[in-house]
């Protein structure tokens, strides 16, 4: 799969900002066709982590890069009173023993074709993508049957990386992607009992966003969206207590905000201390407005989530009427730190912050990307794309956007408002330009 065109940009001089550009999510390794295999961490989500008022403490860049294991769920004990009243033991039948379906030969055998590294280096023929498509294809065709075979190889823990040049040629990054959308093909209630004893099986961020895509298409209206929102609360959790080291928790928090819906306000709010980009964009993208008094109440505050919040306000206000009325509140009270407006032109110009995940997605599903800048944010491994909105802004899109400038340069003479909503309004009136001209003639 090929990543969207874009510039790489980093955010402009904010606290905290790294030197280099972020990479998307989806990055394809390099190095069946394959790397090799790679081994994952097992990421049992737990929570036998610190207590739940401790601050879990950010880790070094050493630390950051390799992933670890989280603990195994520990058992629960049963405690009795010493005055409850005696009885006699009642010895319970022991349960009976669940029994799986094995796997075939046949379709064990597919499997492993289809995730059989190959020497590193050497080039993935037409002819051999070809056939492990059609392998692909054949175990898809199997539907039920072809569960076990899926299962045993995702319970190994193991992953099959493709490099870019094969990747391109088979449609996927990786072999468990690759299987993952098998068990979506096959559809039906076996291929969403699949899914969902995937994603109770993995702490992965970036796999719990790609099986919640899978379940929502296989079962549409949000049919699986409390258990696959308390998947992304418990890897969340694990990564508050430093179990996810060196893992982008983004897709958690776009999981959180199309699953979970205004039931995780509360969720982002603690969570902005130590994910402030991650969380306000969540917030903003909360259905009806429901995160907007959150955003404006970070706005008014002191927290490291403050200037984000600005430009999150900044960036719904032509949508919800009470983010508006706030910012043009607070700039004509001067309640804008005057560093802050430099960012709140960047936004108000049309450079709005975007998942970086989400944004790859629709590139991959066809909608038009305007090229756009990435940023990254050393503390809390945060990373994003600004730019425009997936399509492309429309001409009222941009007249609405102007006309909440000009009510914020009636609202402030401030001397830096002024300059960056100058600014901003020279931006949208470039895109503007580009949007509407008459295109050359050949």
């Amino acid at each position: 799969m090929n990543s969207p065109q874009l510039e790489s940009q980093n955010p402009s001089g904010k606290p905290g900002a790294a030197a280099q550009s972020w990479v998307i999510t989806a990055v394809i390794a390099v190095g069946v066709v394959c790397v090799g295999i790679v081994v994952l961490p097992r990421l049992l989500r737990s929570s036998t982590g610190a207590g739940a008022d401790e601050s879990p403490s950010l880790p070094s860049q050493a630390e950051a890069a390799t992933p670890i294991e989280s603990e195994k769920l520990r058992p629960t004990a049963v405690v009795v009173s010493a005055n409850a009243p005696t009885l006699e033991p009642v010895v319970a039948p022991p349960p009976a023993p669940v029994r799986r379906s094995q796997a075939t030969a046949e379709t064990r055998q597919m499997v492993e074709g289809l995730t059989r590294p190959v020497q590193p280096g050497t080039p993935l023929s037409a002819e051999q993508a070809a056939a492990w498509k059609q392998q692909w294809q054949q175990l898809v065709a199997q539907g039920a049957g072809g569960l076990p075979a899926i299962r045993d190889f995702l319970e190994k823990n193991q992953d099959v990386m493709f490099d870019a040049d094969s990747a391109r040629m088979l449609g996927y990054p990786s072999a468990r992607v690759a299987l993952f959308d098998a068990l979506r093909e096959m559809g039906g209630p076996d291929g969403i009992a699949g899914t969902l004893e995937a994603l109770h099986g993995t702490g992965d961020p970036g796999e719990i966003l790609a099986l919640a895509r899978n379940l929502e298409s296989m079962a549409p209206g949000g049919e699986h969206r409390q258990e696959v929102a308390q998947a992304a609360r418990e890897a969340l959790d694990m990564a508050a207590h430093g179990d996810l080291k060196g893992y982008d928790v983004g897709p958690l928090f776009q999981v959180l905000q199309q699953a979970g819906g205004v039931d995780s306000v509360a969720e982002f709010e603690k969570a902005s201390g130590q994910w402030n980009y991650y969380s306000t964009m969540a917030l903003a993208s909360l259905p009806d407005g429901a995160g907007i008094p959150s955003l404006i109440r970070m706005a008014q505050g002191t927290s490291g989530a403050r200037t984000i919040a600005f430009e999150m306000l900044a960036q719904t206000a032509t949508q919800y009427p009470e983010a508006r009325a706030a910012l043009v509140d607070m700039a004509r009270r001067e309640g804008i730190p005057p560093t802050t407006w430099a960012y709140l032109g960047s936004v108000l110009g049309g450079d709005q912050y975007q998942f970086a995940d989400a944004v790859w997605q629709a590139a991959q599903d066809g909608h038009r990307v305007v090229r756009m800048k990435t940023g990254s944010i050393r503390h809390g491994n945060q990373g994003f794309y600004q730019g425009p909105p997936i399509g492309g802004f429309t001409p009222e899109q941009i007249n609405q956007q102007t006309a909440l400038i000009d009510e914020m340069l009636g609202a402030t003479s401030n001397a830096r408002a002024v300059q960056s909503l100058q600014t901003a309004r020279n931006s949208l009136s470039t895109r503007l330009a580009g949007i509407t001209q008459p295109a050359p003639l050949p």
